[in-house]
């Protein structure tokens, strides 16, 4: 099975000529898809003048897209003005009209960002030198948006991360089936046996989904800028893996709590079987996780306070719960959210979700050290 999601027919050629409407990208060679995100429409482009990274922010997702861009310029700005201890940021290009994107026909927004050169995505993280690598980019990262007035920045996906939010979405889901077959509809795919086990795991935790937002409320820990989506795929290396050099994919970032930033890094580096494996092969290495935060607290010494410390291993839980209740919801929805290959791989996606949950669980004695040996 191939990463790469199918296209809609005449969509490259849509590409190909937006890419045209970015007054760098002369002579256009060649489009392509790229990466296979499950958000905004990727392209690699070749012209001759270089090559770069396009992209339609999906606004089903990002209601505004400019407040985006507004956030991605300022925070190049800050990271241009602030010299070689601030993250390295993908360069964005301007488009004829002189912002920083172009819209087609249909209203959709597109941007042109540099392509970093000679960079990949590791399609997992092998061993505790690549895990400390991107625990400092992300320490990184966080201690330069610390340093940021927040109020200059957009809440550009609003309710992110409002776990409960999620569960009460999932509630409102269920109902929905339940009116569906009442009436009539086939609704077997989504009122199935496995469905009703994942939500007997996630009702059992009810009493987490909470925690990090009581905290906010009150008071021990507090709202910075954040990333907002910091997963293995949205880390670029160099060649040989083994330098950490820039984040991406920076629409999610927004004030925000920087414990969901780090559960998420740490959800997607320390699963073993990654996204799409196998819910039995499911495992939470709790060796990737001890260097990952080790880099995190040695590029941001002291960020994290002791409540942040006491609430980490709740934050290391709590995001691929939330998850794996996003895939379900949507599942049940009919996959209108997540793009997905086939019927049924957001269903699979929540059982590998909950099950990470569980194994990190297992693990809560040794984590909960970990977490407290940071201070």
């Amino acid at each position: 099975m191939t990463d790469q999601l199918p296209l809609p027919p005449g969509y490259l050629a849509l590409a190909r000529d937006m890419a045209c409407h970015f007054p760098v990208c002369e002579q256009v060679l060649e489009v392509q898809p790229l990466g296979a995100g499950l958000i905004n429409s990727t392209f690699a482009v070749a012209a001759h003048s270089g090559h770069f990274v396009l992209q339609r922010i999906n606004s089903a997702v990002f209601a505004d897209p400019p407040l985006i861009m507004d956030n991605i310029a300022r925070l190049q700005s800050a990271a241009a003005g602030a010299g070689p201890t601030a993250p390295r940021l993908p360069r964005l290009f301007q488009a004829e009209s002189a912002a920083l994107y172009t819209r087609d026909q249909d209203g959709g927004y597109w941007r042109l960002l540099e392509r970093v050169e000679d960079a990949i995505t590791l399609p997992a993280v092998t061993d505790s030198t690549q895990a400390a690598a991107i625990g400092r980019l992300l320490g990184q990262f966080h201690g330069f948006g610390a340093s940021l007035p927040m109020a200059d920045f957009h809440v550009t996906l609003p309710g992110s991360h409002d776990t409960p939010r999620f569960r009460a979405a999932l509630d409102a889901a269920l109902s929905e089936v339940a009116r569906q077959t009442s009436d009539g509809h086939d609704a077997s795919a989504s009122g199935d046996a496995e469905v009703s086990a994942l939500i007997k795991q996630v009702r059992a935790r009810d009493h987490v989904l909470g925690c990090l937002r009581d905290a906010l409320a009150g008071g021990s820990i507090r709202k910075t800028l954040i990333h907002g989506d910091p997963k293995r795929d949205n880390v670029l290396f160099d060649r040989q893996g083994r330098e950490a050099l820039c984040l991406i994919d920076l629409d999610t970032v927004q004030p925000g709590l920087i414990l969901h930033d780090i559960g998420d890094c740490l959800r997607s580096c320390c699963n073993r079987a990654g996204e799409r494996g196998a819910p039995e092969q499911v495992h939470f290495d709790a060796g990737l996780a001890e260097a990952l935060l080790g880099g995190y607290a040695q590029a941001a010494p002291g960020l994290l306070g002791a409540a942040e410390l006491e609430l980490l291993f709740d934050a290391m839980r709590l995001i691929p719960l939330e998850l794996g209740m996003r895939f379900l919801i949507d599942h049940l929805r009919g996959d209108r959210y997540f793009r997905v290959r086939y019927r049924g791989e957001n269903l699979r996606k929540a059982k590998a979700q909950l099950a990470l949950v569980a194994d990190i669980e297992r693990q809560e004695r040794h984590l909960r050290q970990l977490a407290r040996s940071l201070g």
